[in-house]
């Protein structure tokens, strides 16, 4: 109890929450208090009129009644400032300032009372214990919230109480013995409510802290759940892309089986058609080899050359694409003379097809270009011998030359099938062959590599066709050579388009 005392006998510093309550409260209950104070004095003045002088019935009842008035209309009349609005010093000092009021305000009140039990009957001095029991009271109930504050009304107000009338007739012993009861219940209920609004104000904080920790722990559940929910969504877009991936390259790979095992089937061919001429040939040399004249002889040998001849174009067309595939085709540009490559390309072809014309124009070729020679032949020779191969019946080749800007143009016209326009988007395609090209020897290789060789140089192609009127192929190559030549450790060059 004693302990519960003290505690109350002091302004809360280490519950701050627990002072702002406390002033908040005060201050909406003190203007009451003046009111009911004014109503007293004015009775307890009344009562005493004629029988004191004037200064204890008119004049100090006036001023009190008068500050106390004005005090309560103040407080009316004026917007009220919260006490969240001041610091924890401020709310501290005006706490003392409410209990230096009542321990004041106390004094002088039972002061005037008790010099006015003085005058006047047994009837004027009940009234004066009556209103010092009644300012009490209320003083306490005002202040309810701040035990220091009521308690310190109580102290003086008992205190002149007991000394003013514990000592006089019965009948003031009497008024004693009940104040004292009362003021002690006053006494508890004050205390007891103070422990109650402590008690509420911890549990209200505590419940705070742990709803500002439940609201915490709330948003952790909510960012992981809406991280999870991301997450989830990401791995589910990853694993879809992963799938179509998948898809594409399970088609791709699909469509690379039939492409080879078309290569697989079309070179079986290709190889068995010069086999056959080779081993009919030998044949027939041996079976008839006393028969035959020099010059039978070295027609057969030369139909058996040109049958190895087939046979090893082929395989370097095949090594070719193979090489180019992994990578492994370099580019090694050096001065070359691009009109002589394309002389000695046309000169070959003749060779090998001589009841063909193969035309060549020239329009100022420049005499060195920054190319790899061989990679040029292999270009070269491969358009050209695709023009001779589906030239068809006109039998006719023209290859022209010139220099645009800073590069070197060459194209190869042939006046045979064509190619169709839908099928222009596949000409360089690995093993592609037209529609057109049915019943002619061929593996689908061939633009394929030249379209690779002509990009490693930093170049271009173009393909301009019509069915039954011929194909143009266009390369343009540039002087300088390519931006970007093979590493000085001759480090394979990975191409663009390589599959």
């Amino acid at each position: 109890m004693f302990a519960r005392i003290k505690d109350s006998l002091k302004i809360q510093r280490d519950n701050p929450a627990l002072m702002r309550v406390q002033l908040n409260e005060l201050t909406h209950q003190i203007s009451l208090f003046y009111l009911v104070i004014c109503i007293n004095i004015g009775a307890l003045a009344f009562n005493y009129y004629g029988h004191a002088p004037d200064y204890l019935t008119v004049w100090f009842p006036c001023v009190i009644i008068s500050l106390c008035f004005a005090r309560s209309v103040l407080w009316f009349s004026r917007a009220k400032k919260p006490a969240d609005a001041y610091t924890d010093d401020q709310v501290a000092f005006r706490l003392k300032v409410v209990v230096v009021l009542a321990f004041v305000l106390s004094i002088i009140l039972t002061a005037w009372a008790c010099w006015l039990s003085n005058y006047g009957g047994v009837y004027q001095q009940s009234h004066v214990a009556f209103f010092i029991a009644i300012t009490l009271i209320s003083a306490m109930f005002s202040t309810l919230q701040f035990p220091m504050a009521s308690y310190m009304a109580l102290l003086v107000g008992s205190g002149a109480f007991i000394m003013r009338f514990g000592f006089g007739d019965r009948s003031m012993i009497a008024l004693t013995i009940n104040f004292v009861p009362i003021m002690a219940v006053c006494i508890a209920m004050s205390l007891s409510y103070f422990k109650t609004l402590s008690d509420l104000m911890t549990s209200t904080g505590d419940l705070k802290k742990a709803h500002e920790e439940l609201k915490g722990l709330y948003g952790e559940i909510s960012y992981h759940r809406d991280h999870l929910r991301q997450e989830v969504e990401k791995q589910t877009s990853l694993l879809r892309e992963q799938k179509l991936k998948l898809q594409m390259a399970l088609a791709r790979e699909k469509e690379l089986n039939q492409l080879q095992n078309e290569f697989v089937s079309m070179v079986s061919h290709e190889f068995r058609t010069p086999l056959t001429v080779i081993d009919g040939t030998a044949r027939r040399v041996k079976k008839k080899l006393d028969e035959l004249e020099p010059d039978d002889v070295k027609n057969r040998m030369d139909k058996i050359q040109q049958s190895v001849g087939r046979m090893s174009d082929l395989v370097e067309r095949t090594l070719d694409a193979s090489r180019l595939a992994s990578g492994r085709m370099m580019c090694e540009p050096s001065p070359v003379n691009l009109s002589a490559i394309v002389s000695e390309v046309v000169e070959r072809q003749l060779e090998m097809a001589p009841d063909y014309a193969i035309d060549v124009v020239e329009n100022g070729l420049p005499d060195k270009i920054n190319a790899d020679p061989k990679l040029c032949d292999h270009i070269f020779t491969n358009l050209i011998g695709n023009a001779v191969k589906y030239s068809g019946g006109s039998r006719r080749v023209e290859v022209s030359t010139w220099t645009e800007n800073e590069t070197v143009g060459v194209s190869v016209r042939d006046y045979g099938v064509g190619i169709p326009a839908e099928e222009m988007n596949r000409l360089t395609e690995r093993f592609f062959r037209a529609s057109t090209s049915v019943g002619i020897q061929g593996t689908g290789i061939g633009l394929h590599l030249v379209r690779s060789l002509v990009e490693l140089h930093g170049g271009s192609i173009h393909f301009d066709s019509k069915v039954g009127e011929g194909t143009l192929v266009t390369v343009m190559l540039p002087i300088d050579g390519p931006v970007s030549q093979n590493p000085p450790n001759n480090d394979p060059v990975t191409l663009k388009h390589a599959v």
